[in-house]
């Protein structure tokens, strides 16, 4: 151990050694520099602490900083004085730095706690949205089942968009009274559908500890609506065709192709490319999209593959909207068509059309295949429609799919649908469709 007077030039003439050398300041006692192995300059102070009765008697070495910038000799001189002045006031810097460090690593760890929580606490209440459970359960529950493609679409289409960021625990009585009261207007069937999805949903959170009392538990069921019975006549189902000359052409094609295979609105509406063989004039629509969950096979006729040749393949969606998927805003749509209408029937000075629906076309459809003397049977495979008639031990052991009187309906009802829309005399059965088109 050396004592000189330390100045730059004596502190970097040093060579290193095998070991750490220390060199001790002549000018300010208890102030250092120790040059490592690696070759290293370090400022230190060196000092015993006042001692404390049963205590040992021990060295104190505390660390002012790398010979270099900023610490010239100069400036490690004066903060080893600052330092040393503590020690002579009968303090111990090095543990009071020790103490300060410790307990910024406790309050680092406390803050790192405290973090993590937080985050634990955010992600629990991102997973307990309504909308997060909502997806879980049609995920687990709805995917699953035959039946839960159209409880999930009443959930992503009425619940999640009313509820979307709300905690699930948060949701009381009155917002699923107020969420059915608001779909009642738009439709008292869809009103009374949306309860028992939530019904379900609710019934969902509760087993899993998310709530502890469904808010459906004392909310009244909607009442069944009464059955419709509205069937379009021929001289209506011109009318709405003349009319959709009047609005935007793809809700207009959608609409006719509604009526010439009397699918279900969001079959149509949500029709993709690569759905159909326009070579073999089939429509397959995936059991992801249909009602009740199995695969439907729809021979197309001439006048339906008419509409789709018409329609531009812009995107994936057979009738997409103007941003992203297909259309959607029938209930405005169904409101101008119905404007349209009206016109119509003043300028040919006939009785205003009575209210009719959507769905309507699917039941006329039906109607007109019967009265066509399509058997029940095929009409409901056409239809792809699980009833008494294709289900029971006759669902089960009767695989026969009727293709040919099916196709033969398709083309009928299609005839039909073209002689009201020119005005032609309109076949009654399909034998004289069938005839007709066969001469």
């Amino acid at each position: 151990m050396a004592v000189v007077k330390l100045t730059k030039s004596a502190i970097e003439a040093v060579v290193p050694g095998p070991k750490d050398v220390y060199l001790w300041d002549t000018e300010l006692k208890r102030f250092g520099v120790r040059i490592t192995k690696a070759g290293a300059r370090i400022y230190l102070v060196q000092y015993r602490p006042a001692r404390v009765s049963g205590s040992a008697n021990i060295f104190r070495r505390i660390t002012i900083g790398q010979h270099g910038k900023p610490w010239t000799i100069e400036a490690a001189r004066k903060q080893a004085r600052t330092i040393l002045a503590e020690v002579d006031q009968k303090a111990d810097p090095f543990a009071d730095r020790r103490a300060e460090l410790a307990a910024r690593q406790l309050a680092n760890q406390t803050a790192a706690a405290a973090q993590a929580e937080a985050e634990r606490i955010a992600a629990l209440r991102l997973r307990s949205t309504f909308e997060a459970v909502a997806k879980r359960f049609i995920e687990t529950r709805l995917d699953t089942t035959r039946s839960g493609t159209e409880t999930a679409r009443l959930i992503k289409y009425d619940a999640i968009p009313a509820w979307r960021d709300r905690q699930v625990a948060d949701i009381r009585r009155g917002d699923v009274a107020q969420l059915l009261d608001d779909v009642a207007t738009r439709s008292p069937a869809v009103s009374r559908s949306v309860y028992a999805a939530l019904r379900g949903l609710f019934a969902y959170a509760v087993e899993r500890d998310l709530i502890e009392v469904s808010p459906c538990a004392s909310v009244k069921a909607p009442p069944r609506p009464e059955a419709r019975d509205r069937v379009l006549s021929d001289a209506e189902l011109l009318t709405i065709w003349n009319g959709c000359d009047q609005i935007s052409p793809i809700f207009a094609a959608a609409i006719r192709l509604l009526m010439l295979t009397g699918q279900r609105r969001s079959e149509v509406a949500e029709a993709r490319w690569d759905e159909f063989d326009m070579t073999a004039a089939v429509w397959r629509i995936p059991k992801e999209r249909s009602k009740n969950g199995r695969e439907h096979e729809l021979d197309l006729s001439p006048q339906a593959v008419a509409i789709l040749e018409q329609q531009p393949r812009t995107t994936a969606f057979v009738f997409p909207a103007r941003g992203e998927g297909p259309i959607k805003g029938f209930a405005a749509t169904k409101r101008q068509l119905d404007a349209e209408i009206a016109k119509l029937r003043r300028q040919d000075e006939v009785q205003p059309m009575a209210g009719w629906r959507i769905h309507d076309l699917r039941r006329t459809f039906a109607t007109g295949l019967a009265e066509m003397g399509l058997s029940p049977h095929v009409i409901e495979r056409v239809l792809n429609h699980v009833s008494g008639v294709t289900s029971g031990l006759v669902g089960v052991y009767q695989r026969h799919e009727y293709r040919p009187e099916r196709k033969a309906a398709m083309v009928a009802w299609g005839q039909r649908v073209d002689a009201i829309v020119k005005g032609s005399p309109v076949p009654s059965n399909v034998v004289e469709l069938t005839t007709r088109r066969s001469s």
